[in-house]
Parts: C-alpha cells; structure tokens; sequence
C-alpha cells in the first residue's frame, strides 16, 4: 500500500469516527429532548390530578378565620383539627358521615361486593376467551352494549322487582344479586377486563393440561388462575373504589342504610352546622365538607398502597389485544 493510499485510509477512518461520534451526540440530544417533554407532560398530569387534592387537604385544616385572611391561600396559619372530629360538637366530618357504623357498612358492602365481581367477572371472562359456543360472539356484543348503556335505564325495573320483595331501602341483598349475576355496577367492563387479559394468554398452557388429563374446571383452577392474580386484583381495586364511592345504586337500594357516599351529600346538615353563627355557616360547612372528602379518600390510598404493585404489573400484562 502506497503512502497516498494509507493516507486516503486513514482520513476514511478519521471521517467515519466523526461521523459516529456526531450521529451518538444527535441520539443522545433526541433522548435528552424527549427526556424533557415527557417529564413535563407528566409533571402536568401530576399538577391536574394533586393539585386538586392538596388544596382539599389544605383546605380541611383551615379555621373560619384563615378563610377570612387573604394572606393565607395554601398553608393554614391556625390548623384546625375540629373539622374532621370533635367531641364536644356534633359539627364535624366525622359525625356527619356517620361516624364508625357509616365506614363499616360501606367497607362491606364494597368489599363483598368487590369479591363477588371478581369471582364472577372472572368466570365469566374466562367462558368468552376460551370457550366457543353458537352465541359468544352474541354474548361478548351484549357485554360491550351494557358497558355503554346508561344504568339509569334499569334502575325502574330493578326497583321494582327488588320492592316486591321487600329489599329496598336498609338490605345489601339487591346489591350482592347484581354482583353475582355481573349486572352491577361497571360489572361489564370488569368482564371485558378478564376476557381480554384470558385472550392474550398461550394456548399451549391450556393444552398442555387437557394432555396431562385435566379438565376444563381442574385447567382453570390450577394453570390460567394464578396467572391472573394481578389483573383480578386490578379488578377488585377498581370495583371496590366504584362501589366505595357509589352514589347511584346505593342511594336507590339502600337508601336507609348509613353509607358514607350517601351521607356525604347530607353532611352539612348532618353534621350540626345549623348550630354555628348564621353568617360563618357556609364557610363552616365548607371546611367540614373538604374534611369529610379527606377521610373517604383516605381508605382507598391506603388500599392503593398495598394493591399498587398487582395493579402496575396488570397493566403491563393486560393482554388489551386480540378482540
């Protein structure tokens, strides 16, 4: 090789080192950039979905007279731990939500009622995603018009089947009936939920074990079940945070029972503010109802914390293809 030769190598070599070094620094600017627009992006979500809350937890420390200061907009200057419970006034959150026999009843309704959801949705799921039969499809249609048709149209039919028994108004049993037979509340798309997750599932599992002799119960129960723990989970989390917060079945069917949904929209008068000065009532009541938002909220955060990590690693896994 001749000196002009290595030289015109040597230049290639040197050229093609530049041109990686400028295409890697152009890689890591575009990485960098989309860095950027995706911590923004979530940093505004994060403002839309907290904000909002931090001002209610604010807000529900505050005393009449921090609602009187314009000084004070966020942080309280005299904290007032009155709102939520007060033994010497019936003019607190607590009280107006129905104190301890509100949060039991509403804990057992919504926890039977998220139990019996999964079981079900789950049976149901399953049935549609694995089973093929003259009417799935027909089936499978029904259960996405349900998920679009407004609950109100059934709720005067229900009514009336549930009064001529005499469960309306202080028995849970209308609200189990609909959780079993997958006609509650948002039991259409806990169902969805499961056939999508069963559909993205290997086949070879399932065929593996009728090879090994198992049936269709014996297959479910011990192959496709444990592998959809984190999804029935995520069910349970969404079913019992509806159910929790419900204001439309429960206030229908159990419209007698001491619920802390139902009582939340009577907890100014509930909670003794007639008692206070006539023209410190609406700020009271204010301060006493962000203070009631506060203790609601604050079960399904502790339920959130414990379920997060099904819940996260559902998603990743929900199988939401193959319709």
């Amino acid at each position: 090789m001749s000196s002009m030769e290595k030289v015109q190598a040597t230049m290639t070599i040197e050229m093609m080192k530049k041109q990686a070094k400028q295409a890697k620094r152009k890689k890591v600017a575009g990485n960098i950039v989309v860095s950027i627009v995706r911590w923004i992006f979530m940093l505004g979500m994060c403002f839309v979905v907290l904000y909002p809350l931090f001002q209610h937890v604010m807000t529900s420390f505050m005393s009449i007279e921090d609602k009187y200061d314009n000084s004070v907009i966020f942080i309280p200057k005299n904290w007032n731990f009155n709102n939520y419970y007060n033994p010497n006034s019936p003019a607190n959150a607590f009280e107006g939500l129905g104190g301890w026999q509100s949060f039991i009843n509403t804990f057992i309704l919504a926890l039977v009622c998220s139990l019996l959801q999964v079981l079900c949705s789950t049976l149901v799921g399953y049935g549609l995603a694995r089973f093929k039969f003259k009417l799935n499809g027909l089936v499978f249609m029904f259960v996405i018009i349900a998920m679009l048709l407004p609950p109100d149209l059934l709720f005067a039919s229900r009514y009336s089947m549930f009064s001529k028994l005499d469960l309306i108004g202080d028995s849970m049993v209308p609200m189990f009936c609909f959780a079993v037979t997958c006609t509650g509340l948002k039991s259409s798309l806990y169902i969805f939920m499961m056939r999508q997750f069963f559909k993205g599932q290997p086949k070879e599992l399932e065929e593996a074990a009728y090879v090994d002799g198992a049936g269709p119960l014996r297959t479910f129960w011990s192959i496709m079940l444990p592998g959809a723990v984190a999804m029935m989970v995520t069910v349970f989390l969404f079913s019992f945070v509806w159910q929790w917060l419900d204001t439309t079945y429960t206030t229908i069917f159990c419209q007698n029972m001491s619920l802390i949904s139902t009582q939340y929209t009577h907890l100014t008068l509930h909670g003794g503010i007639g008692q206070m000065l006539a023209h410190d009532a609406a700020i009271g009541s204010s301060l006493i109802a962000n203070a009631g938002m506060v203790l609601i909220i604050i079960p399904l955060i502790v339920l959130y914390a414990f379920g997060q990590r099904f819940f996260v690693e559902s998603i990743s896994r929900s199988g939401m293809t193959g319709m």
